[in-house]
């Protein structure tokens, strides 16, 4: 799978998931497809496709 078609991933799920209207999005260079999502705020999510498994994942500022 290509890095444009993870991206394209990541955003359907944003897309399902979220009214992104109301957050900041920020690419990730360094994890396939990765989007930082931030909230008004300031708290963030880091959304991205795990090849490995095959999915998209996501971990919270906090987590890692």
């Amino acid at each position: 799978m290509s890095m444009k078609e993870m991206r394209e991933r990541v955003m359907e799920f944003l897309k399902e998931q979220l009214e992104l209207d109301k957050f900041t999005l920020e690419k990730c260079h360094f994890m396939p497809g990765g989007v930082f999502v931030k909230d008004g705020e300031g708290k963030s999510v880091l959304v991205f496709y795990d090849f490995m498994k095959d999915k998209v994942d996501y971990w919270f500022e906090n987590e890692k």
